[in-house]
């Protein structure tokens, strides 16, 4: 079996890059005119500032990410016989194996679906993590959804159909003795 090599899509990345530079604009025009009491009426001056900053450094962020993934191609998920091997470039821990996945289900938070990578033992993976603020964010996913790992097609160079049917499709491949995902 081939690898299967899923990126990330550069044409999301691109309308990322334009949402979050409009919204930086935003915040310095909110921070700029924050004194205008014309402008914001029955607002705080400090509050209207805040905001600013706030939407300049989180739609920032934004725009690093989205010009980062426009110059490389970042390597996303990696689908082969031995697993599933998840932001392959950042971590070695979330080599996942067949053998450790009972299935995968699907939530819908807002308007976004997410494919939830269902494991035999979450607290191992969750353990294993080295990084801090990761770390944190596992537990979270345990404790709300019931598996450490998550999955969104979002900025993938594929839909999240697709996406799932590579999964089930390989995993039903690579368990001896797993049942069909419903």
């Amino acid at each position: 079996m081939d690898n299967i090599e899923i990126y990330s899509s550069k044409k999301k990345s691109f309308l990322l890059l334009i949402g979050s530079t409009f919204f930086v604009i935003m915040g310095i025009l909110m921070v700029m005119k924050a004194g205008d009491n014309s402008a914001y009426r029955g607002q705080s001056p400090a509050f209207i500032k805040g905001v600013g900053i706030a939407s300049i450094l989180f739609f920032g962020l934004g725009i690093y990410v989205s010009i980062r993934q426009l110059i490389k191609n970042h390597l996303a998920l990696i689908v082969d016989e031995n697993g599933l091997h998840i932001n392959p470039n950042k971590s070695s821990s979330e080599q996942i194996a067949w053998n450790d996945i009972q299935g995968f289900s699907e939530i819908k938070i807002h308007s976004t679906k997410l494919i939830i990578i269902d494991l035999y033992n979450s607290e191992y993976w969750v353990e294993k993590e080295q990084n801090k603020m990761r770390k944190q964010l596992m537990k979270f996913n345990v404790n709300n959804y019931g598996s450490p790992f998550s999955l969104s097609a979002q900025f993938m160079q594929i839909n999240h159909n697709e996406l799932m049917k590579i999964l089930t499709e390989n995993w039903n491949k690579h368990q001896p003795n797993a049942s069909a995902y419903q």
